[in-house]
């Protein structure tokens, strides 16, 4: 108890009783425990650019090379195909995007394009039976008995001789 932080700034010296400290944001998919089963697929900058060597900077070569829509890419082509359906809309994006993602202001920006990717993907995912439906025979909603003897039919012409 009583313990204080103290902080020198030049010549100056600050005591705290505490710190919040603001570390940035750390986004290598490599070391999130939820991502551990598959993060070795998710295509990062660092596999897709190299950076001149004055403009290198690891922090941005950990961020995931995002697609159109913020779903994560596969580093190799066809190892695994379901990282299409992750989209990510955090900090993680800025690289990609080269704005902010995850923020009030980009909402109006980002979201869209992710619901609409989600809608595109959920719906020809199940396109067969879309088509089916589009294409098939559709059953009446009544038996025709129901309904027959209220129908107009027309005379019959009468034959000419």
């Amino acid at each position: 108890m009583g313990e204080r932080i103290a902080i020198q700034v030049n010549d100056d010296v600050f005591e705290f009783d505490f710190a919040i400290a603001g570390t940035g944001y750390f986004v290598d998919p490599t070391k999130r425990p939820e991502l551990a089963d598959f993060a070795q697929h998710i295509a990062l900058w660092r596999d897709r650019y190299e950076p001149p060597e004055d403009l290198r900077d690891d922090n941005l070569g950990m961020h995931p090379y995002l697609g159109s829509a913020h779903e994560y890419q596969e580093k190799v082509p066809g190892t695994a195909p379901y990282l299409k359906d992750i989209h990510v809309f955090n900090p993680a994006g800025l690289v990609s995007f080269g704005l902010p993602v995850g923020d009030i202001h980009s909402i109006r920006r980002d979201v869209p394009a992710i619901v609409s990717r989600i809608s595109h993907d959920l719906f020809f995912e199940d396109w067969a039976h879309h088509e089916a439906r589009i294409t098939g025979d559709i059953a009446p909603d009544f038996e025709e008995s129901l309904y027959a003897a209220n129908l107009w039919k027309q005379p019959a012409k009468a034959a000419v001789s």
